[in-house]
């Protein structure tokens, strides 16, 4: 130990690159999302969260995982804990780990919560057409982007105001060129749509919704096994529209042996853990490795 104060030891320092001057602020997804279609070694790792708690939300972070995905359209999270799990994600990482929220569509409340948080993404569910995409646009950036109110309440106006930009005493500057927007497409309607909707100016990143996209098809719904043909067919059409407009793709990765393929097919933000599933799964194995050990065992041990 070298007994030298925290700030001489720059080993200590959790290397977050993309953060914001204060970490009530976003971090600057737009870049990395960007650096990581010139470099897929620098592709965002990142882990989907459920769960309504903010202590959950602290043990994620500590993983420090690039990204964490609060989603707000099925999680049950509400307006405190959704600020408070935002700002723990970003503390609790040291400003590795970026936040993007899921919000309910036409949910207004939810959609400024999460940016007066500092979110630094905002997936916009079931979106079937450009205009809606211009629309939101309009909600979630600042003239003369769009019309996004200025919160009084953000920490801490007049005295933690710190910015890597210049001239930015509010962090205007660090909203309007760190936060993306991410329209995520599934239903057929949407991928008829997808060429406008992916051409949109200022769209940041794209999604799939492979769930609601087969049930609205009308096909069924399962986890593995052979893809229907139409859905196949509205994968390629959502995939060649991604890479018409040099768009990243944001999504999820159901096993890590997919993570490959979704690099090469333009992922550049990748979910490779879901808390409520990787928890259900890992008491699952627990307790099956546990009864099948009592089993192989019965009648063998000794009283």
């Amino acid at each position: 130990m070298s007994g030298l104060p925290f700030t001489e030891q720059p080993e200590l320092h959790t290397k977050a690159e993309y953060r914001a001057a204060l970490l009530t602020y976003p971090g600057n997804l737009k870049k990395a999302l960007q650096d990581a279609m010139v470099d897929p070694r620098k592709t965002l790792m990142g882990v989907a969260h459920g769960i309504p708690s903010v202590f959950v939300t602290k043990v994620l972070a500590s993983t420090k995982p690039d990204f964490i995905w609060i989603d707000v359209e099925h999680g049950m999270f509400n307006r405190l804990e959704l600020y408070d799990a935002i700002h723990a994600a970003q503390h609790h990482s040291e400003g590795k780990a970026m936040v993007v929220v899921r919000v309910p569509k036409h949910d207004e409340t939810t959609l400024s919560t999460a940016l007066d948080a500092g979110a630094a993404g905002i997936v916009i569910p079931h979106v079937e057409s450009a205009q809606e995409v211009k629309d939101m646009i309009k909600e979630m950036y600042y003239p003369p982007i769009g019309q996004r109110s200025f919160s009084p309440w953000t920490f801490t106006p007049g005295i933690s105001d710190a910015s890597i930009y210049p001239n930015d005493n509010f962090n205007i500057a660090t909203s309007n060129k760190h936060v993306c927007i991410i329209p995520q497409v599934e239903s057929v309607k949407g991928v008829e749509n997808i060429e406008e909707i992916a051409a949109v100016e200022g769209v940041d990143g794209i999604m799939f919704g492979p769930g609601d996209f087969t049930i609205d098809a009308g096909l069924p719904l399962k986890l593995g096994g052979e893809p229907h043909p139409k859905f196949l067919e509205a994968i390629g059409r959502f995939m060649a529209a991604a890479k018409k407009n040099n768009l990243p793709i944001f999504g999820p990765a159901q096993t890590p042996d997919m993570i490959p393929m979704l690099v090469q097919q333009g992922y550049a933000a990748i979910a490779v853990a879901f808390d409520v599933w990787g928890l259900a799964n890992l008491v699952a194995g627990a307790l099956k490795t546990g009864r099948d050990s009592v089993k192989d065992s019965a009648g063998t041990a000794t009283p």
